[in-house]
């Protein structure tokens, strides 16, 4: 894990990038990227899967989540109806030859693994909360546990979703 956070966070140095997106479902990729960090002006955005849960349900760490909001990190928790919804809308009008978000995860999947596909979700989620604008972003995810993969997405407010310009470290897997 330690290899693709390092990766993201030089590249994201060289290219000039100063948001960085993870994925983190328990805290602790999240709370490893914000130790490894030393360049302390990046924008880091955590998004995590624990809308709707109780406090005894939801995975993500608290004690971690008041250590990042103390630095002023974001840890954003997208509201899953949006998913039901994209679901419905792609069932509807998938048929009339629209994008399909569905069909593009799946061929991202199919190229890079599960690893982009998530960073690829993650920042999607990002746009629909209205986090993301305009901007170029590091995304790091993984298949499972831990971080397995990092890439720079472009977002664009034409667009419908991210674009995925390169793929930094990915440890293919499928998904």
């Amino acid at each position: 894990m330690d290899e693709v956070l390092q990766a993201a966070l030089n590249a994201s140095k060289k290219q000039n990038i100063l948001t960085v997106v993870v994925a983190s479902t328990s805290g602790d990729t999240a709370d490893r990227l914000f130790e490894l960090n030393k360049d302390k002006h990046l924008k880091f955005i955590v998004v995590t899967h624990d809308e709707g849960k109780s406090a005894w349900e939801r995975r993500f760490n608290e004690d971690i989540r008041r250590k990042l909001l103390a630095d002023n990190v974001t840890v954003y928790t997208h509201n899953q109806s949006f998913i039901l919804l994209r679901k419905v809308i792609n069932k509807l009008f998938g048929g009339f030859g629209f994008p399909r978000w569905y069909g593009h995860l799946k061929k991202v999947r199919e190229q890079y693994g599960s690893g982009i596909k998530v960073c690829h979700i993650i920042v999607q989620m990002l746009i629909e909360g209205k986090v993301l604008r305009d901007e170029k972003v590091m995304a790091i995810a993984g298949s499972k546990s831990g971080a397995d993969s990092c890439a720079i997405f472009s977002v664009k407010p034409d667009k419908k979703w991210p674009i995925l310009e390169e793929v930094i470290l990915n440890r293919l897997s499928g998904g």
